[in-house]
């Protein structure tokens, strides 16, 4: 199942690629309720984060012909209620975005109507200093989980 997993890392003083990562678990349902998830014609195509009632952030190498956002997500494989499906009305993706190298791979979108805001829905709370070496943190975002029992889908592989 597509479910909203996070992943508790230290913030590390050296950049080494993995030696951040700690853990990914699933998240506790509609405890992230900034998580937004992009659709590309009915299917999944990246992770956003709601910024504002009107605004997502999200990757620029994300952006497509005509994008949907589902806000209130928990398992991308049913629909439980509290789920809002948005068109996108403006896409600015950064001007200095360069698809080979992914610089600057970030983008804004605007939703055509301002997102409901619930208890499932909310803007991410952004921080107010940076975190400093070996801080805790958390990162949210789109993943398979799988429990190895037959007839359940992903692989220890595929959560990160």
């Amino acid at each position: 199942m597509w479910l909203l997993l996070t992943f508790s890392f230290l913030l590390t003083s050296t950049a080494q690629e993995g030696d951040k990562l700690l853990k990914g678990e699933e998240c506790a349902p509609h405890s992230q309720p900034w998580q937004v998830a992009l659709y590309e014609r009915g299917r999944f195509n990246c992770g956003a984060s709601l910024i504002s009632p009107h605004w997502v952030l999200s990757a620029a190498h994300c952006q497509t012909r005509s994008m949907r956002v589902r806000l209130g997500e928990h398992n991308l494989r049913k629909w439980d209620g509290p789920e809002q499906l948005w068109a996108v009305s403006r896409v600015i993706p950064h001007p200095g975005y360069e698809a080979r190298s992914h610089r600057h791979d970030v983008m804004l979108l605007r939703l055509a109507r301002p997102a409901r805001l619930t208890t499932q829905v909310r803007p991410v709370m952004l921080p107010t200093r940076c975190p400093s070496p070996s801080e805790a943190c958390v990162v949210s975002g789109w993943g398979l989980v799988t429990n190895n029992e037959p007839g359940t889908t992903g692989s220890p592989e595929s959560q990160g």
